[in-house]
């Protein structure tokens, strides 16, 4: 029968939720698939719209960035080709000499013309007090010559270093420091045979001698951030004097020092590629300008845009280098790599776009009936949930089920093997003769007989739970006086109590009534009281049992000075199968039923069980019985 209801139940649930909950989700599959084909040409449509606009917008930006730095330059004829550009997308612009590409750093490092003849006899003449008089006093007097008959920001950046140096051997470190500094803030144009100027010696040399140290931070700041394009040697020199400074110190300075060295060290490999470059600009689009995509080609990181103007005088032939990424619209980036993205076109050979995460989804159109699309979640998302739970529910409810019942039979086991263990072991003693004398076969008989009363509760408290829990446990009421039963049971625990040192009060109330009551299960209330007493009280050892009536109600009391119960502890201690999960009470063996048999006996009387606890200061049981008439015919 119960399983013709639980197929019963099954085909009811398909019917009423799985049924129209698979023809909604079908006519939605659909649309969907409709509305999904519509969307893919409209994406089609849109992403061949959007190459358009990106084509169109960064051609007109670098366009202008290109009108820009040609007008820096034909403003300043007689520019430096070191100084850097003011918009932070061009990376660069070098002039073509010969078919060849000469970057800036190195059209600012061109030979200059040979030094005048008053100042290399000046020169020589410190160099020769300086390295064979040691005559540090006169070469630095030289030297002065050799600066104030300087002509060119060369020599005198060359005079000063030499002054620097040859007061510094004198024991001038005050004037040797300043000579220093201001060689600092001198001319970038001044440069020796390696392309390194004379400011960077400077600074070297104030790092070493650990003197201005601040003057020398602030000088390779204005190197890192500055407007002047430094040559390979000298972006070495500075990532070096950074190093002798501490991490937390020159931390961005040196990484955005590292991002320039590693632009100068693309740009030289750009130099000696330009003859392939050439070919690929003047292989695009003649009607209109080329930009084709340099280095990077296997980087997930934007490309460099690199064009070349013709001549127009006063200028030469340009070579104008931009990152892409400063000039791309938003929410797109720029690639060179092949196979990846759409292409830009003509005017940008090589060059690929490829668009932010989901900017071409196939939307759905405006015209989609949206309440269909929510009821259809809602049902199906309701009826997962409602199934989630339900099943959710019953796995939780077996897996407490299934610890409680193994939790159970553990404790019962231990129960019961304890007993057993001591009836077995001296029933074995008083068989084998072991025993010496009648006073100790006596002890041994009282242990066999108060084990075999210890077995025979806990096996009462497992059949009175079983049948409660059935709905077969009947009591049988007769008239009971409460002293005669706790007498009962104080003699059924006299001997454990005893064997465990424990003191037990009885206190009785004169004139105490007789009640309606089972005798036999006030009395299994009263034992289990009394030995969840003796298990939870700890190093304590006395314990109080107190009868009396109050407010037309019999009162048995049961009172321990133990471990005691947590306020949150003291709602769930009837509960069947449950223990205190305290320390001590995991020590202490027990089955979780003996509170539970007292309540429902108190329940069965019509009464109530009540306890007072706090932690550390014992536990007070109090079981309330009404004290009702008695019959004359229960009398009888």
């Amino acid at each position: 029968m119960r399983v013709i209801r639980h197929k019963r139940q099954i085909v009811l649930f398909l019917v009423a939720i799985l049924v129209p909950a698979g023809v909604l989700i079908g006519l939605a599959g659909r649309i969907m698939y409709q509305d999904r084909e519509l969307a893919g040409k409209r994406a089609v449509d849109q992403r061949h719209a959007a190459v358009d606009q990106v084509c169109r917008e960064l051609s007109s930006h670098l366009e202008t960035i290109k009108l820009q730095e040609v007008n820096r330059l034909i403003r300043a004829p007689k520019t430096n080709w070191a100084s850097v550009s003011g918009d932070p997308a061009v990376i660069f612009t070098a002039r073509v000499e010969n078919d060849h590409l000469v970057l800036p750093w190195v059209a600012a490092n061109q030979p200059d013309t040979p030094v005048s003849k008053e100042f290399a006899e000046h020169r020589q003449a410190g160099e020769t007090a300086e390295f064979i008089k040691k005559d540090y006093s006169a070469a630095a007097a030289a030297y002065r010559l050799a600066l104030a008959g300087a002509r060119r920001p060369r020599e005198g950046a060359e005079a000063r270093l030499l002054l620097a140096r040859a007061l510094s051997k004198a024991g001038n470190t005050e004037e040797a420091s300043r000579q220093y500094r201001v060689l600092l803030d001198d001319s970038p144009d001044a440069r020796d045979e390696q392309g390194v100027g004379f400011r960077f010696y400077a600074a070297e040399r104030l790092l070493n001698s650990r003197r201005e140290p601040d003057a020398v931070l602030s000088f390779l700041d204005k190197q890192v951030n500055g407007g002047v394009q430094l040559a390979p040697p000298e972006l070495y020199m500075v990532r070096t004097l950074l190093d002798s400074f501490p991490d937390a110190q020159t931390g961005p300075l040196r990484q955005r020092m590292s991002g320039r060295i590693g632009q100068t060290e693309q740009a030289g490999a750009l130099a000696r590629d330009f003859s392939r470059l050439r070919a690929r600009v003047e292989s695009g689009a003649a009607s209109r300008p080329v930009w084709v995509p340099y280095g990077l080609s296997l980087s997930s990181e934007a490309p460099w845009l690199v064009t070349i103007t013709p001549p127009a005088p006063p200028l030469p032939e340009l070579v104008m280098a931009v990152s892409s990424a400063n000039v791309v619209p938003p929410g797109v980036r720029l690639l060179s790599r092949s196979g990846e993205g759409d292409a830009l076109g003509e005017g940008f050979p090589g060059l690929h776009v490829e668009w932010a995460d989901h900017r071409f989804l196939e939307t759905a159109p405006p015209g989609l009936p949206l309440g269909i699309w929510i009821a259809g979640l809602a049902l199906v998302l309701g009826v997962a949930v409602f199934g989630g739970y339900l099943l959710l529910r019953d796995v939780n409810r077996d897996v407490r089920m299934t610890e409680v019942r193994s939790q159970f039979v553990a404790s019962v086991s231990h129960e019961l093997k304890t007993p057993l263990t001591a009836i077995r072991m001296f029933a074995e003693t008083l068989a084998m003769g072991r025993s010496r004398d009648e006073r100790t076969k006596s002890e041994y008989l009282e242990t066999i007989v108060n084990e075999s009363e210890r077995l025979a509760r806990l096996v009462d408290n497992v059949l009175d739970f079983s049948k409660i829990e059935q709905g077969k446990k009947i009591y049988r009421l007769r008239p009971t006086r409460l002293d005669e039963v706790a007498g009962s049971a104080m003699r059924a625990l006299q001997f454990p109590l005893a064997q465990q040192g424990f003191q037990l009060h009885l206190t009785v109330q004169e004139d105490l009534p007789e009640l309606q009551a089972d005798p036999d299960a006030i009395q299994q209330a009263i034992l289990n009281l009394l030995t969840n007493a003796m298990k939870y009280s700890g190093d304590a050892r006395e314990i109080d049992l107190r009868l009396c009536a109050r407010n037309g109600d019999a009162v048995i009391e049961v009172a321990d000075r133990g471990l005691g119960l947590a306020p949150e502890e003291q709602k769930r201690v009837f509960e069947k199968f449950y223990r205190a999960p305290s320390h001590e009470s995991r020590l202490i063996a027990g089955t979780g039923l003996g509170l539970t048999l007292v309540a429902h006996i108190a329940n069965a009387h019509g009464g109530r069980v009540e306890v007072e606890s706090a932690l550390g200061a014992g536990s007070t049981f109090c079981l309330v019985i009404p004290i009702k008439p008695i019959p004359m015919e229960a009398r009888a």
